[in-house]
């Protein structure tokens, strides 16, 4: 109850104080630093914070997305969502950080990060473990400049089943807990995925 309480105070400060903070550097970047190589495309970047992030900590990052939203001040594109434009094995890793609920064709998608990427793809997702869930990430959907269908939300099981089939290779997981931020209370994951 007190990490969840300091972590709606942080939040809310941040919101109020325009800060635009980045609430899981510490997931994101620290558990699985091993695993982020030098070359690195973004996929979804967002606002880019974690972009920049990455390039602060010395990786090439390369960064996409189909709207330009960026705070990023590095290697930016924009792509149609789908056909991501470099060719085969070009990033040593690939990043969708919570991306992929935003994505009409998640499969379609993960094929292209497959294709051009020589060693992980790393995925974080919010993970639909109850009926609280779900209603969480409906008002989170409907209240994104990204907002897609609250179909594309999945159990852990679900997204182990999608990324067997596209034969990838999960070796390792992060959970991120409910408390980490207080805002929006849901479970989520971080996969490795070994191209």
């Amino acid at each position: 109850m007190i990490r969840f309480t300091r972590n709606f105070f942080f939040v809310l400060y941040t919101v109020i104080t325009k800060q635009n903070l980045d609430h899981f550097l510490g997931f994101k970047y620290g558990a699985i630093k091993k695993y982020y190589d030098k070359d690195c495309l973004d996929i979804g970047a967002g606002y880019g914070h974690f972009s920049n992030f990455l390039a602060n900590n010395d990786h090439n990052v390369t960064a996409i997305d189909v709207t330009n939203k960026f705070a990023y001040t590095h290697n930016f594109s924009e792509f149609d969502g789908k056909k991501i434009p470099y060719g085969d094995k070009i990033f040593d890793t690939s990043i969708l950080m919570f991306v992929l609920h935003h994505t009409d064709d998640q499969i379609e998608l993960l094929k292209e990060a497959a294709r051009v990427t020589k060693n992980y793809i790393i995925i974080g997702e919010d993970i639909m473990k109850s009926s609280l869930d779900r209603a969480l990430g409906n008002i989170h959907l409907n209240t994104s400049p990204w907002a897609k269908s609250n179909d594309l939300f999945h159990t852990k099981e679900e997204w182990l089943e999608i990324f067997s089939s596209l034969n990838l290779k999960v070796v390792d997981t992060i959970r991120i807990p409910r408390s980490s931020y207080s805002v929006y209370p849901v479970n989520r994951n971080i996969y490795v995925l070994s191209v």
